[in-house]
């Protein structure tokens, strides 16, 4: 029997090859906006699969019931309005598939166009799940070098998300060929018209981004954003962007005097918009021991990621760097510190040289940047020796173009360490982890013996991927440490969510406590002084107020120093450099330009509460948004108050507002000038030094006349405290030179989750000038089960129970059976 010949094989078609279903029909504009709309919902459930992993992967470990739905709902409507702004433009990227006459050529096309807007928009939920920030404009102020480095190092594909992008595909695919088949369903063109009205009135109308005073905290903006309608929002803002702003413009001509980039200083010439006299007091000199003849050594430990939230006493998540917290008890420790950058990028210019940012941070200027002074560049020509350790490619972000431009003697990185080092394991690629960073400058040290120097260690292990070696031990230590913190078992679980992460925060701490027990052991320790900081709060763990991303601790360690010191008062990454070299040059005759270009005006050394300085805080390098001005902080154009533990609240302040807005134009006009000049200095001016002038201890004009006199000072907790039980004393003290006027000591209890459960209040008081009382506060705390709470301690007014003064916040007490 012959076997006839094989039927040819056919793929199955959603498309009739014949009948009514063979073309699109004809028509103009109008009909294919019909088209869209009846079309587009396919695209919209598929955006809806993506929409609901993200908020899977992306709603904290912990989260109760009510903040996840508050915060779905919320993403939901912004996504909304982000479709509705987006729909006309949606629709001309759409219209050359919708004028197919082919039904099949349309399906194809759409089908493939929204796939790549699908995968498109996974990339960067991704993204974001990984960084836990959205990706803007900062996308192209990075080299591509950079992105790929990122995106080697750190990508961990999220299961949830992997399922999602299938299952969007799959219905838009699916979808699309039903009402592609089922058409003649759709909306008359007429009604289609008035469909569009209110799209285009939303894109003319409706604000980019959702009003950053509806949300509590930063994690919870960024998530709720449509991830591509930020991008395309911020991309679209940087490269329409004006300089300088019309705010700033205007400030300048209605006030010459207040277009300084800063106040209370002298500048000193227009076309060098931060030249200015130096008169950085000495207020490092009498906390240490001085031995004139032998300047001290430097030691600068920069530790990625290292947040306060979670390093120091009465850290918010509970502390995971048991050395470090011993180490501050030794030492001038800064309890409401800042870092002026939300990355790494900024944070060797800002520490070093207190430089402004510039465009995109002054790293990114590379070859082009201008003459400038910097601590390292200064103690470079007066005899130190410079020493830089890291263990990831100096060439990220462009920091070895900056320390060759300070004459760095020893430049070790990645590439540097040599046999008997062992790289990060896995798909860690960023190089070396801390342990073999400390390795490598002990190494040195001990080889390279010449005194003074200044050396530099930066790690990064505590940045993602968060893997390192021996990682399966520090899984172990991280859950003796959730048991020496006292956690309940909900809290253990919520950080149990990001053990990789604090496991890694133990790793650091380990490798700090070896590096200064065999440093002990150098020559050159007795006469070494140690800083210690974090280039900024990593954001993988999400952040609990729109400040926190900058509030790192700052620790000062030396054989040198006279007693240790809590510091409550507020200081900045701009600071550093200024009070170093003015301690050196006041104490050691260290001799410093006549002017300097200084953003920061040197460490506040006051050790009760208080914000005097201001200075800007650039978020990522195309984002400068936030702004500290006195008590003020100044976020997206929302006014806070800033209180101790950087706690923050609105304020409603609106002389305030104008106020803080005007100097941080002043500063952004600056910034800008400089920008498009590229000029710190005038020729030679980084060479004319002088010894030191004694100056006051704050700069004529830095203190703000806002500043609080009143405060809590202490507080002091019982050593046991039970529901129902729970009583507190509080010194109040007025340093200012009035009496202080009636307040109302109030307490707050809240939850380890921040949740308010009760208030309660003293009798009133009115404390005369320099006065300091202590009270007994009895606390309403009946109820409470056991486990670990917060308490807020503050100063408020009769009438209307605002804040007074500066108060504390959050304070952990654990209340017992």
């Amino acid at each position: 029997m012959v076997a006839g010949p094989r039927p040819a094989l056919k793929v199955a078609s959603p498309f009739p090859a014949s009948g009514p279903d063979r073309s699109a029909e004809a028509g103009g504009l109008g009909a294919a906006a019909s088209r869209f709309l009846w079309l587009l919902p396919s695209l919209l459930l598929a955006w809806l699969c993506l929409r609901a992993a993200e908020l899977l992967a992306g709603i904290p470990a912990g989260a109760t019931a009510s903040a996840a739905i508050r915060v779905t709902a919320t993403a939901l409507a912004v996504d909304a309005l982000a479709a509705l702004r987006y729909l006309p433009l949606l629709f001309l990227c759409s219209l050359p598939f919708l004028l197919i006459r082919s039904r099949r050529g349309m399906f194809w096309g759409l089908g493939t166009a929204w796939s790549l807007l699908l995968v498109f928009q996974a990339a960067l939920i991704q993204f974001f799940l990984t960084a836990r920030a959205p990706l803007g404009a900062d996308l192209f102020a990075y080299s591509w070098r950079d992105i790929d480095q990122t995106a080697s190092a750190g990508v961990r594909l999220a299961p949830s998300l992997v399922v999602a992008t299938l299952l969007a595909l799959s219905c838009l695919w699916l979808l699309l060929a039903w009402l592609i088949q089922h058409q003649r369903l759709r909306p008359a063109p007429r009604v289609t018209a008035l469909l569009f009205l209110p799209a285009l009135a939303a894109m003319a109308w409706l604000p980019g981004l959702p009003a950053q005073a509806r949300f509590e905290t930063e994690d919870d903006y960024n998530l709720s954003l449509s991830k591509a309608a930020f991008f395309f929002d911020d991309n679209i803002a940087f490269l329409m962007r004006s300089r300088p702003t019309q705010v700033a413009t205007a400030v300048a001509r209605a006030n010459p005097a207040s277009s300084a980039p800063l106040v209370g200083f002298h500048y000193l010439d227009p076309n060098f918009p931060f030249l200015r006299a130096e008169q950085t007091p000495d207020g490092l000199g009498p906390h240490f021991i001085v031995q004139a003849d032998t300047p001290p050594n430097l030691v600068f430990i920069l530790v990625e990621g290292l947040g306060r939230s979670f390093s120091g006493p009465d850290a918010a998540l509970g502390s995971f760097t048991p050395f470090l917290d011993e180490l501050a008890g030794q030492s001038l420790y800064w309890q409401n510190f800042l870092a002026v950058q939300g990355r790494t990028f900024a944070a060797l210019p800002s520490i070093f040289g207190s430089l402004p940012f510039a465009e995109k941070g002054f790293n990114a200027l590379g070859e082009a940047m201008p003459a400038h002074a910097t601590l390292l560049s200064i103690l470079k020509g007066q005899g130190y020796r410079l020493n830089f350790y890291g263990g990831f490619d100096l060439d990220f972000d462009n920091e070895r173009s900056f320390l060759r431009r300070q004459g760095v003697d020893v430049l070790l990185g990645k590439d540097d360490f040599g046999p008997g080092y062992v790289r990060s394991p896995g798909s860690n690629s960023w190089g070396y982890a801390d342990n073999e960073l400390v390795s490598l400058a002990l190494s040195d040290a001990a080889r390279n013996g010449r005194q003074p120097f200044v050396s530099v260690l930066q790690t990064m292990t505590t940045h993602t991927p968060y893997t390192f070696p021996d990682q399966q031990r520090y899984y172990g230590r991280f859950e003796q440490r959730l048991d020496q913190l006292g956690l309940s078992d909900r809290e253990k679980d919520k950080r149990r969510a990001y053990r990789d992460i604090y496991s890694s925060i133990l790793y650091v701490d380990d490798a700090l406590r070896r590096y200064f027990a065999e440093a002990r052991k150098l020559p050159a320790y007795q006469n070494t002084i140690f800083i210690v900081t974090g280039d900024h709060r990593l954001p993988e763990i999400p952040m609990s107020t729109w400040i926190d991303r900058y509030h790192v601790p700052l620790l000062i360690y030396s054989p040198l120093l006279r007693a240790p010191v809590s510091i409550k008062s507020v200081s900045s990454d701009f600071d550093i450099a200024p009070s170093l070299l003015a301690l050196l040059s006041h104490q050691y005759g260290i001799r410093t330009p006549r002017a300097v270009t200084w953003v920061g005006t040197g460490l506040d050394l006051a050790p009760d509460f208080r914000s005097i300085h201001d200075f800007p805080l650039k978020q990522t390098k195309t984002n400068l948004v936030d702004f500290v001005s006195g008590p003020f902080f100044l976020s997206r154009d929302t006014l806070y108050t800033l209180g101790d533990g950087m706690d923050i609240e609105p304020s409603s302040d609106a002389a305030a507002l104008a106020r803080v807005q005007a100097r941080f134009a002043a500063f952004r006009a600056a910034n800008d000038k400089f920008s498009r000049t590229l000029a710190l200095f005038p020729a030679g001016g980084t060479e004319q030094l002088a010894g030191f002038q004694e100056r006051a201890q704050l700069p004529p004009g830095t203190v703000s006349a806002s500043t609080p006199a009143l405060s809590v000072r202490e507080v002091r907790l019982p050593g046991q405290a039970r529901a129902g039980q729970l009583a507190i004393d509080v010194v109040f003290a007025n340093t200012g030179p009035a009496p202080s006027g009636e307040f109302v000591p109030l307490v707050v209890l809240s939850s380890a989750a921040g949740r308010e459960l009760s208030e309660s209040y003293g009798a009133p008081l009115t404390l005369a000038a320099g006065q300091v009382i202590t009270r007994r506060l009895a606390v309403t705390s009946t109820g409470a089960p056991p486990g670990n709470y917060f308490l807020s301690v503050l100063a408020s007014q009769p009438q209307t129970g605002k804040r007074l003064g500066a108060g504390r916040y959050r304070i952990p007490i654990r209340i017992d059976d």
